[in-house]
């Protein structure tokens, strides 16, 4: 063989190995391509033929607890257009024509039609008569879809609680935030397919998936109630010059929210301020003398005093830890009662050393201070509370008298409902119930008991030393008083702190009432909170109305009975024997609480005498009345001895002595807990510069 041969031998035999190796490069690469890269490439390529966007489904609405709208989803229609096919159809005066229909300038359409994206929205929230009145022009690439806009009937009406959607259909703040994945539904894909040049495919409609409603939520709010909250409470921050101010209404024994109003001075408000923050539970706020009804429940339970302990208060002017802590009304000695009734920061101070730092710090946190109180509302605060082992012994005092630490409005108000309630605290919360569509119940919320903070015992003997506050002579709340009705509540004014170098602001305040009416059997907490108010702005001067004004109008609303009985219907009351009834001081009467055990029927066939130890005037009467006895009085408040005695062989008369200090019973004849009589079983579970200070 010849060398030539080979040669061409070797050429053939390595360009055949070659071509081998280029095609199983080839089929590998192949390969790759179908089995590896061939998902994302058929993903890709659809992508490019085919246009999609998502709608928001139709938001559920949000109404009240009787049923008023608060929030309501309007159809509309969005005007969208494909632009290649759009340009290429149609000439520049139909798109000045279109353009001035949908509101816009003829340069600005151009502009946005000049983009490689296959899709471009024009308009949103047309009606369907604008909708239609675009279709007449018929142009190619022009077509619109239906969507939802979100309103609100009530305007500003709970806009805190209610919150805000935004305009894709999603929550931003309030009950529209944190239950979005119910009252949003499932969203609508509109779906359409076009070649390389953004034409149509198929001659075919855009595809609209049928969306999912989302589901109607019930929430707690009275419209009623809130209204009367909000136009009182925005009175009351004009004319006082406060800053901004809130007002909470709460049921004690349920936790349900019945109210919550914010009100911002209209020289400072921000546009959808309203419906972004709710000051009711993100904000935090020095309590001041507030704080004295809790301080006083936590000095009762851990014995530390009683109603009839003295204590000396320095007549108005206390040195202590190198500070003065002053009094406003100077006296030399002061039960808790007249400490709470006349404000003294001196003897609540002393109340606070006497307990020590680690036994306020338990009980402050018992009632929630410090801590969120899991109000099914977005972004609510902790407030503030120190640990106690870094308290120096004016910063316990201080906290005697609400200093140096925070609350959030709903913290103050769900402790105060504790003390209404028999002592327990309930979680607060704003939504009652959700149903789907088909108007089935796909979700309640009942009351839920967080922890016991205070006795029985206590939180009743708390309940009528507050009286003192809006009733007593020298009370610092008697502005908080409504007609027929007993209120038990407390003052509080506390200097703001200047951010910039943590020292008190000597004329800028923080006013405040929080309180329960009607103290005997309690339906509503409310708390009035007015912030930046200039000296001489007291809570008892400034928020004390406020709480008034809303009491009776939300007691009214509710059809409480008063606890005052008229002149003409007090004849019919079982006293004595005959027309000889003895004198009843009114007041005392209707402000002590009905008794667990008052039968609302008659009982029959009792052959002894039934127990009326403890039980308050009112509770006594309504017992004998169901027992048919005849009930010779002597004293007011609460019996604290009977003849026959309980067990006795049963007469028809019996003698019932009564005492306005229920402590002065002996052990075997404390008060019993408090019950129910009316509500639902759930109810039952029912730095510190202390110098010249001023707090009510």
């Amino acid at each position: 063989m010849n060398g030539g041969l080979k040669m061409r031998r070797g050429r053939i035999g390595a360009l055949t190995i070659t071509m081998g190796v280029l095609f199983g490069l080839v089929a590998i690469r192949l390969g790759f391509l179908v089995l590896i890269d061939g998902p994302w490439l058929v993903a890709k390529a659809r992508k490019e033929h085919q246009g999609e966007i998502t709608l928001a489904a139709v938001r559920g609405s949000i109404v009240d607890r009787n049923g008023k709208e608060l929030a309501l989803s309007a159809k509309t229609q969005s005007l969208y257009a494909q632009p290649a096919p759009l340009i290429e159809h149609s000439t520049a005066a139909q798109r000045a024509r279109l353009a001035a229909m949908i509101g816009l300038d003829a340069d600005s359409l151009e502009h946005r039609l000049q983009t490689k994206s296959s899709f471009v929205r024009l308009q949103r929230n047309q009606s369907d008569q604008a909708a239609r009145a675009v279709d007449t022009l018929g142009l190619t690439g022009l077509s619109h879809v239906p969507e939802y806009y979100r309103f609100y009937p009530g305007s500003g009406l709970a806009a805190a609680v209610v919150g805000k959607a935004g305009a894709d259909g999603q929550g931003l703040s309030g009950v529209e935030l944190e239950y979005d994945q119910l009252v949003r539904g499932e969203a609508a894909e509109v779906h359409f397919e076009h070649d390389a040049l953004g034409h149509p495919i198929l001659d075919r409609p855009v595809e609209l998936q049928d969306p999912r409603p989302g589901d109607r939520l019930q929430v707690t709010i009275d419209a009623a109630i809130q209204t009367q909250a909000e136009n009182y409470l925005a009175d009351q921050v004009k004319t006082s010059g406060a800053h901004a101010g809130t007002a909470i209404v709460l049921d004690p024994f349920t936790g349900e929210v019945l109210a919550m109003a914010n009100a911002t001075n209209a020289a400072t408000a921000a546009a959808d301020a309203a419906r972004l923050h709710n000051s009711g539970v993100q904000d935090a706020f020095e309590p001041g003398s507030t704080l004295k009804g809790l301080v006083g429940a936590i000095a009762l339970d851990n014995h530390v005093i009683d109603t009839q302990k003295q204590v000396y208060v320095e007549n108005g002017q206390w040195h202590f830890a190198g500070k003065v802590i002053h009094d406003d009304t100077p006296r030399a000695w002061l039960n808790l009662g007249s400490i709470i009734e006349i404000s003294s920061n001196i003897g609540a101070g002393k109340i606070a050393l006497s307990l020590g730092a680690k036994r306020l710090d338990a009980g402050l946190e018992a009632f929630g201070i410090g801590h969120k109180t899991g109000i099914d509302l977005p972004g609510e605060g902790n407030g503030l509370l120190r640990p106690a082992s870094s308290w120096l012994p004016i910063e316990l005092a201080d906290h005697g008298f609400g200093q140096g630490l925070a609350v959030t409005p709903i913290q103050l108000a769900t402790a105060y409902a504790a003390i209404a309630n028999g002592g327990v605290v309930m979680r607060p919360y704003v939504l009652q119930a959700a149903y789907d569509a088909d108007g089935r119940e796909i979700l309640r919320h009942t009351p839920q008991v967080l922890r016991r903070a205070i006795t029985p015992e206590t939180a009743h003997t708390m309940n009528v030393l507050l009286r003192g506050v809006v009733n007593g002579h020298e009370g610092t709340g008697r502005l908080a008083q409504v007609a027929d009705f007993t209120v038990a509540g407390k003052t509080g004014t506390a200097q703001m702190v200047n951010p910039a170098n943590g020292r008190y602001y000597q004329s800028r305040l923080v006013s405040s009432f929080v309180g329960f009416v009607p103290a005997g059997d309690p339906r509503l907490v409310i708390l009035v909170v007015l912030y930046d108010v200039s000296h001489g702005h007291f809570g008892g001067l400034f928020a004390a109305p406020v709480f008034s004004a809303i009491a009776s109008s939300a007691l009214q609303h509710l059809e409480v009975q008063p606890e005052r009985p008229a002149v003409e219907t007090a004849s019919i009351l079982p006293f004595g024997g005959g027309s000889s009834a003895p004198a009843i001081d009114t007041y005392e009467a209707s402000s002590q609480s009905m008794p667990v055990d008052a039968p609302s029927t008659p009982i029959s066939g009792r052959a002894f005498t039934p127990n009326f130890l403890g039980m308050s005037l009112r509770g006594s009467l309504a017992l004998a009345r169901a027992e048919h006895l005849n009930a010779e009085v002597q004293g007011t408040g609460y019996v604290v001895a009977q003849k026959p005695a309980p067990g006795a062989s049963r007469k028809s008369n019996i003698i019932l002595k009564l005492s306005q200090d229920p402590i002065i019973a002996d052990q075997s004849k404390r008060l019993p807990e408090q019950k129910p009589t009316r509500r639902s079983a759930a109810r039952a579970i029912a730095k510190s510069d202390s110098s010249n200070r001023r707090i009510d």
